[in-house]
């Protein structure tokens, strides 16, 4: 993974006394000019720059599920927006291509939400990483620490780490409990090497899973977007072998997978600077919700070879779960019909 390079800091003057902000700045190399932000003025723009701010809304968020999809109960925490990463893929390149990353403050607030929201709920899945890598600038942020923390108060919550970092150190540093699961997402060698190269490598992310199993927690795996494309059976086949190497089944929470998605208005827009990336001209079409997919027949191959292959390798232990597909496709794919509210039943562990 290349070395995160952040050239400029806006802080929010509303902010600037609050620890959480003094924490970040005093991990920032001296050399980083440091400009405190009023009120209206213009936030820096890139991903190079860092944008110190508070969260005036919730924190709290459901995941944005497909209308019409099978939703699998999953939760957003937001401690942050935007990744350093700018994979080719990233829905952040059409929604958000020059917004700087961004870091939420307040986090006395974030935690006392987060209390009342797992005091409500019981049991259940919440992530810090939809809008942003959960872990890329934990050495920072130091949020690993703060969201192990909170799962030590609420041990029937599982929090999820995602990420395509291979920062791990910090998290194991703090003993975090056996409700954090780590997380990565994955795609073969040849596809991260050119449409995710600011992240860690394929190797990198797995080896970091091995040191989070060695470390007693259970680990996580997201194949999203999967990609249909050459030889896919053979590069998913050898993925999901290198994987099962990395992390026994026993300690794997979830798998997920979804294949490649996207608004059409991101192709018109990013069309021109893709047309070297054949896989967003391959057979994909416009869907019922404003998106382009793949065909229908290629997507139910694609999950059948997983749910053939992971249940083989997983010894039918891991729970394996379709991102942003209608019940039909779970009919098909993996010949299930699950109810409202019985994926999160079973990827939180109360129906295995």
């Amino acid at each position: 993974m290349n070395e995160l390079l952040i050239k400029k800091v806006a802080v929010d003057r509303d902010v600037l006394h609050l620890p959480f902000t003094e924490r970040v700045l005093s991990t920032l190399p001296p050399d980083v000019p440091v400009e405190v932000r009023e009120e209206g003025e213009e936030i820096p723009k890139g991903k190079t720059s860092l944008h110190l701010t508070r969260e005036r809304g919730t924190f709290f968020k459901d995941c944005p599920c497909t209308p019409g999809a099978v939703g699998c109960g999953y939760r957003i925490f937001t401690l942050g927006f935007q990744c350093p990463f700018a994979c080719s893929y990233c829905f952040l390149r059409f929604y958000a291509p020059d917004l700087p990353l961004t870091l939420y403050c307040n986090l006395e607030e974030a935690r006392e939400e987060f209390r009342l929201k797992a005091a409500k709920l019981g049991r259940f899945r919440v992530g810090t990483g939809e809008f942003t890598d959960s872990l890329a600038l934990d050495g920072i942020t130091g949020h690993s620490r703060f969201m192990s923390e909170l799962a030590k108060e609420f041990p029937d919550v599982l929090v999820e780490l995602k990420t395509k970092s291979a920062v791990i150190e910090p998290l194991l540093a703090c003993s975090p409990p056996r409700n954090v699961v780590p997380a990565w997402s994955v795609n073969p060698e040849a596809f991260a090497t050119s449409d995710e190269p600011l992240a860690a490598t394929l190797r990198e992310r797995l080896e970091a899973a091995k040191k989070a199993v060695s470390a007693g927690l259970s680990v996580g795996f997201h194949f999203d977007p999967v990609i249909i494309h050459g030889n896919w059976r053979e590069e998913y086949g050898r993925l999901i072998e290198n994987l099962f190497d990395s992390a026994p089944p026993e300690k794997i929470a979830w798998i997920s997978v979804g294949s490649l998605r996207f608004p059409r208005r991101f192709l018109d827009q990013w069309g021109y600077a893709l047309r070297s990336g054949r896989i967003y001209f391959d057979e994909i079409i416009d869907c019922d919700d404003g998106k382009m997919r793949y065909f229908w027949p290629l997507r139910r191959e694609a999950y059948r070879f997983f749910r053939e292959r992971v249940g083989s390798l997983g010894r039918g232990k891991v729970p394996l779960y379709l991102c942003m597909e209608p019940k039909t496709m779970w009919e098909s794919a993996f010949l299930l019909s699950p109810e409202e509210g019985e994926v999160e039943k079973i990827l939180c562990g109360l129906e295995r």
